[in-house]
């Protein structure tokens, strides 16, 4: 069976996360914006990274090399035709990271935003070093359950509905232990409010560091 991911239209996903009583989309361009400022990396992985995914905030900081990564062939090429001449070098990267790591060189910062609820995260953590530079970072972004509101915002954009069934919420503190044993220290982290109602947890780890947050 095909995943809800490559049966939504990119300008339904975009259309939905840009909406006002969603927010998301905003969300995700603030919390990238934010690890790219803290990290300070020259070279960058998103991880579904759609069309986009907030890349023109980080357009002109310290990256130089951007690794754009989906597993769906009309966003990345979308991603492609807007952000290829953005970055002193753009790789964009067709791939499944529920199949294993993808093919990459290291680099020094990843970020996934709003995607582990579609992976098995102790895999993805089990590969996760080798994405990454001896010193590199992760920042994620996780959607919080909540006790009213559904896993999917309500919006005109019904194709959206479809991912209710592939939504799994990762637990921050569990998420937190498996990575401190993987030897990523975490170095930042918070719980987003929006105005729809909706929270988000955001946190960056770094490999090989030094603690520096211990709430989550």
């Amino acid at each position: 069976m095909s995943h809800p991911w490559l049966e939504i239209p990119i300008a339904d996903y975009e259309g939905h996360m840009g909406l006002a009583s969603v927010g998301q989309a905003q969300l995700l361009s603030n919390l990238l914006l934010r690890t790219v400022a803290q990290v300070r990396p020259r070279s960058l992985a998103v991880l579904g990274v759609a069309g986009g995914n907030g890349l023109e905030a980080v357009q002109g900081t310290s990256v130089q090399r951007l690794v754009a990564l989906d597993f769906n062939p009309d966003y990345l090429a979308l991603c492609t035709q807007r952000f290829a001449r953005a970055f002193a070098e753009f790789e964009p990267v067709l791939h499944d990271l529920s199949a294993g790591p993808p093919r990459i060189a290291p680099v020094e910062c990843v970020f996934a935003g709003l995607l582990l609820e579609y992976l098995c995260v102790e895999r993805f953590c089990d590969y996760l070093p080798s994405l990454l530079t001896e010193d590199g970072a992760l920042a994620v972004v996780l959607q919080l359950p909540s006790p009213t509101l559904p896993e999917v915002s309500a919006s005109p954009y019904q194709s959206l509905n479809r991912l209710a069934s592939a939504i799994r919420f990762v637990d921050p503190q569990s998420l937190h232990g498996v990575l401190v044993a993987g030897g990523l220290a975490r170095i930042a982290s918070e719980q987003c409010n929006l105005e729809s109602g909706k929270s988000f947890y955001y946190a960056c780890y770094r490999l090989g560091g030094k603690t520096a947050d211990e709430n989550v």
